[in-house]
This record gives structure tokens, sequence and C-alpha cells, in this order.
């Protein structure tokens, strides 16, 4: 039997959802308020309204298929809850943020020292600025990662989602390519259906991208065209370096972008550097894997069932183009299950379904290869 504070709350949230459906059945089962209600127009819009309502309270509602009708319950066991009394806590996202440019930044200056040795060797402009390549190349990888976050972070506030600051994650200059391991967002409430996971998911890599293509777009035109007689006397001097794949639109667009078409080969602007690593990124992130950002948009586009048949076939793609650290992580996000909507109902709109469409123009736009596979493309 249900205790009287649950009586009351039950008949409180009652009144709520009698505001905006027709209720079937009503009861209290396990001290759980549950409604049987029946499908009506603008469910999304009406849902929304009542979790708004019911939020203040410190309650959730969570709706799922009940035949042909639809079941609605709440979850009391937040209003429960003690808040903690206020104390200093360091912010921890500012803490991360600073450390984040540190490593990005000791990163950038090994790499512009080299690209400045190497404008010594090829005896060119040696007047280049150490201080200014490390600050561009830091920005670069800081706009790259935080407009990617900030705008997962926008589309949570847009939709009412609580969430952290970005939370940028130090590197280890020379083990961590940009310096850096990436950033994320925490949520702290639930996402509520198809459309805000299909806008949170998406909004990242769409912002990132773009920011990825300029930063790129301006460091290939800066990166160095040398003969097969400076490859090789570079090479004496510095040692073999990393070769690298270009993403597929650049590879497209290399006659425009790069200086002198009839070089052997090119080295790489610092920013070039920054830009091909934060497409790369949004590449590996695009991937309709787990809880990925692809994965995010493609549990929307498709539902649970083929979201999961997708991400395995996906893991194996992500192998065979030689990311296999990648990979190898995808599993662990295969391991535990996707986290679910609080309304499993609402469909995705149409106008969704369209824009899906675009992230994978975006995935074959990034598409590269991993280095380790350069011989055999290169030969």
């Amino acid at each position: 039997m249900a205790n009287r504070d649950t009586v009351s709350i039950y008949l409180d949230i009652k009144d709520l959802v009698e505001a905006e459906f027709q209720i079937k059945d009503a009861y209290i089962r396990e001290e759980t308020p549950t409604f049987i209600i029946i499908p009506e127009p603008q469910l999304e819009e009406k849902l929304k309204r009542i979790r708004t309502k019911l939020n203040v309270k410190g309650i959730e509602v969570n709706i799922r298929k009940n035949g042909e009708y639809l079941q609605l319950t709440t979850q009391l066991s937040k209003l429960q809850s003690v808040p903690l009394k206020k104390s200093f806590t360091l912010n921890y996202p500012l803490i991360l943020f600073i450390a984040t440019i540190i490593t990005v930044t000791i990163s950038g200056y090994f790499n512009a020292s080299s690209y400045i040795d190497l404008l010594k060797i090829l005896g060119r402009d040696d007047t280049v600025n150490l201080y200014g390549l490390t600050a561009a190349y830091t920005i670069s990888v800081m706009s790259i990662l935080g407009l990617h976050e900030l705008a997962h972070y926008i589309a949570c506030r847009r939709h009412n989602i609580k969430t952290t600051l970005p939370l940028f994650i130090p590197g280890i200059p020379g083990l961590s390519p940009l310096g850096t391991f990436g950033a994320i967002i925490r949520q702290k409430s639930q996402t509520l259906n198809r459309n805000e996971l299909f806008d949170i998911g998406i909004s990242g890599p769409l912002v990132g991208f773009i920011v990825a293509v300029i930063v790129s777009f301006l460091g290939y035109s800066w990166s160095v065209p040398v003969s097969m007689e400076e490859y090789a006397r570079i090479e004496l001097t510095m040692g073999s370096g990393q070769s690298i794949i270009l993403p597929a639109l650049f590879m497209f667009l290399k006659p425009f972008i790069f200086q002198g078409q009839n070089s052997y080969s090119y080295f790489l602007h610092p920013i070039a550097i920054a830009g091909w690593l934060g497409t790369l990124l949004t590449f590996l992130n695009i991937f309709p894997i787990g809880q990925l950002d692809g994965g995010h948009v493609s549990r929307a586009v498709f539902g649970p069932k083929w979201h999961r048949r997708i991400s395995y076939i996906m893991m194996g793609v992500m192998a065979l183009t030689g990311w296999w650290v990648m990979a190898i992580l995808a599993i662990f996000l295969l391991g535990g299950k996707h986290p679910e909507l609080l309304d499993e109902v609402s469909p995705l709109s149409k106008k969704r379904k369209i824009i899906a469409l675009l992230l994978v123009v975006i995935f074959f736009a990034c598409f590269t290869f991993s280095p380790d596979l350069a011989p055999l493309i290169y030969g």
C-alpha cells in the first residue's frame, strides 16, 4: 500500500497528466505513480510540458508503449534525495581547460620547432616566429575541440537538459599528437526523445567539421612543397617522418590548395597538423558506433535494435581503415547499453532525417586511412 505522501504526490501528478492527456487507467505500483493514457496528436509537445512542470517538483517522467496505449510512469526517488549544502568546490572545468592549454601549447612548441628546423635545412624563410607558430597551433586545436563541445553544450541547454561545461582532457606531449585526449560534456539529466538525442549528437560534429576544414585549408596552403632531392636531404638530417593520408575532401581539393603541384612531397605546417588531426577526430567521432556522436545520431534515426547492429558493422569498417586502437575502444562503447530515452514513442522528425544525410556526407568528406596504411596506398 502506498504511503500518504506518495498518494498526495500521485494526485498532484494526475492533475498535470489529465490536463494534457485522456487517462484510461491510473494506479500506484511499488511507490511509482503510473498512468495508462490514450495516444494523442502533439505527443512530444504535451510530454515536454508535463516534464517541465514535474521537473520543478524533482520528478522525472518516462513513457513507453503498452499495447495500443501509452504507459506514463514517474520517478519519485529524486524527491527523497536531500540536497547537499553548498560548500567550496574546485572549478574542475576551468582547471582542466587551463591544463589542456598548457599541454597543447607544449605539443605546438615541438611541432613549430621541427617545422622551423626543416625550413633552415631547406634554406628557406627562417624568420618564422617560433612562439607565433606555437600560439597559432594552440588556438587551432582548442578552437576545433572547444567549439565542438560548446555546440553539444548549447544543444543540451536548448532542450533544458542539465549538463556540465566542456571538460577538456590534458594530454601527454609527445604521446598524444594534439597535446590533448579531447573533451567531453557530461549530462546530468536524461534525454527526452529522439529529436533531442539527434540534436545533441549532430551539433558537435557539424560545428567541429566546419572549424577543422577552415584550419586545414589554411594549414595545407601554408605547407612546404619539397622536391625529391630536398626530401632525401631532410631525411638524412632529421630522419624519416610520419606520412599521412589526407581526408577524402582534401584529396579532391589538393590541386587547388597545395602550392607547387609538381612537388615530390609536402611538409605540413603546424596549423595543417592541427587541422588534419581535427578532421580525423571528427571522422572517428561520427562513426555510428555506441555512444560516439555518430552513435547518438544512429540511435535517434534507426532505434535501439538497428543502432546496435550498425555499431558492430561499422566497428569492422573502422578496423579495416587501420584505426585499430579506436576499434578496440569501440568494443567497450558497445559493452554498455545506450542510455534509454524518457520518451521511446515519439518518432524522429522528417526534417532531422534529412539533416542526417548531411552527417553521411561529412563522414565521407573526412574519410581517411590510418598512417600505418600509407606505405600500402602510396606504394
